[in-house]
């Protein structure tokens, strides 16, 4: 299955319609996030059916950069290690093959997109070469749960096979014209052109997202319904080549993903989708740590652009830091806060809160600094938009966390919000990529009956539990 595109600047529909018209367009195929609680939107990440939702630890640096993806079934304890699937492009009947370099696992996204009522996973490679010679061609792989042993392959067309183009490197997922069933958001960031595509029930779309041959970064793909109109929509965030963050937002409809336009909000290097602030619409999360953002707080920052009755709307967004009241810690450069982000309800009060990672986060132990061990800040959702009064910080440090910080562990390299337990309420998982030297792992939490985080409770999921390569940087990317 491949996607074909007329020319440059336009979008073409393959069995399908045309999406928008011609100019700059987005580019994802997955979706790093999906909309929180109160979306009607957000495909639940439950590939088996017993109403808890499954963790999916990828490792794209695995085995030469090979790739692989971990799925954890969730459980009234939390992710049951025991019952883990591990998924190769040399497991049965998955498309492609395991090589060096290809990245499988770099974004991933879960969703129903055969409306079995199984999640399936989407899986992006943009380190895929074609067999034709093009290095960095890219990829998207969808598997169809509960099984995950057949499924389809996807790149852009034969007209668009140049080397660079790590087509596949956001994905996310959502019901973007409202049949029941998910479809699929991809994107390419490469020298060629920047490209989005979609696919849904066997129809395939694609477009560009940014003029000329630019190259962009840090691309990452959410989708929830914005405007409440039951459409999932998608926002993109990415880097440009001059260095500016920039978000793209595009509105479900029925016939499919249109888009709306640039956001005044810069755009950051995550972003993820739930309704903050509890008026039935989702809102968009996006993590900036980086101080070359404009107005952006030494040591990161994370913005909420709410969701209106006519999508997002950079005009009431709301930002917290570690300068502001009541959040733990003390903003300074290379903390990286907002490096990730996730949104779920914690305390099921209606507002869905936000983790965020902060990797580079310094902490001192005992008179000696520990260099980039890393920390993770938990915020409170309210009717404005995010707070700080409340937040709490997670590192291996605070009292109660199992164990300790080391320089580099770079805890917060991954984060996520979800209902592991199924008690309704979001539980947290934090990865730590840069642990043992690069092994990695994955620090997982439950909420309690109230909605707090309950420290001394926290699992590890390491190489022992999950079977993960030697420096595979587990905890580099998890899923919901």
């Amino acid at each position: 299955m491949r996607l074909r595109k007329a020319h440059r600047g336009a979008w073409l529909a393959v069995g399908a319609v045309v999406l928008g018209g011609t100019g700059a367009v987005a580019l994802p195929v997955g979706t790093a996030a999906y909309a929180a609680d109160g979306d009607p939107a957000a495909p639940a990440g439950d590939f088996d059916r017993d109403g808890t939702v499954d963790l999916v630890a990828a490792t794209p640096r695995a085995s030469g950069s090979k790739g692989s993806v971990t799925v954890v079934p969730g459980g009234a304890g939390g992710p049951v290690a025991a019952k883990k699937k591990t998924l190769t492009q040399s497991s049965t009947g998955v498309p492609g093959v395991s090589e060096s370099g290809d990245q499988w696992g770099a974004a991933t996204a879960w969703g129903d997109i055969d409306g079995d009522g199984n999640a399936d996973l989407v899986i992006g490679a943009p380190g895929e070469d074609d067999t034709s010679g093009h290095k960095d061609r890219g990829a998207v792989t969808m598997l169809y749960g509960p099984k995950f042993t057949s499924g389809t392959d996807m790149q852009l067309s034969e007209d668009f096979a140049y080397g660079g183009a790590r087509f596949g490197s956001a994905v996310a997922v959502g019901d973007f014209n409202a049949d029941g069933k998910a479809d699929v958001f991809a994107a390419a960031t490469g020298t060629g052109g920047s490209w989005a595509a979609r696919f849904s029930a066997g129809h395939e779309t694609a477009g560009t997202v940014t003029s000329g041959d630019s190259a962009i970064a840090y691309a990452d793909a959410a989708s929830g319904d914005f405007n409440g109109d039951k459409y999932a929509d998608v926002a993109l965030s990415y880097r440009d080549a001059a260095g500016k963050g920039k978000v793209v937002w595009f509105k479900g409809t029925r016939s499919g993903l249109s888009r709306v336009g640039t956001l005044t909000a810069e755009g950051g290097r995550s972003v993820a989708a739930g309704d903050v602030t509890g008026d039935g619409r989702a809102d968009l999360v996006i993590g900036q740590p980086y101080t070359s953002e404009s107005g952006a707080h030494a040591g990161g920052q994370v913005t909420v652009v709410p969701g209106t009755a006519s999508g997002l709307s950079s005009a009431g967004a709301t930002t917290v830091h570690q300068a502001s009241d009541g959040v733990p810690g003390a903003a300074e450069a290379g903390d990286a806060l907002g490096w990730s982000v996730a949104v779920g309800d914690v305390d099921k009060d209606g507002y869905a809160d936000v983790l965020a990672g902060a990797p580079g986060e310094d902490i001192t132990r005992a008179g000696k600094s520990r260099t980039d061990a890393g920390t993770s800040l938990l915020f409170k959702g309210t009717r404005t938009g995010l707070t700080g009064a409340g937040a709490l910080a997670m590192s291996q440090d605070e009292p109660d966390v199992p164990g300790s910080t080391e320089s580099g562990d770079r805890l917060g390299s991954a984060v996520t919000l979800a209902d592991f337990t199924g008690d309704g309420r979001a539980d947290l998982a934090i990865g730590a990529d840069g642990e043992d030297a690069g092994t990695g792992t994955i620090l997982q939490l439950d909420t309690d009956g109230a909605g707090t985080v309950p420290l001394k409770s926290g699992v590890y999921y390491g190489r022992a539990q999950l079977g993960t390569a030697e420096k595979a940087h587990l905890g580099e990317a998890l899923t919901p």
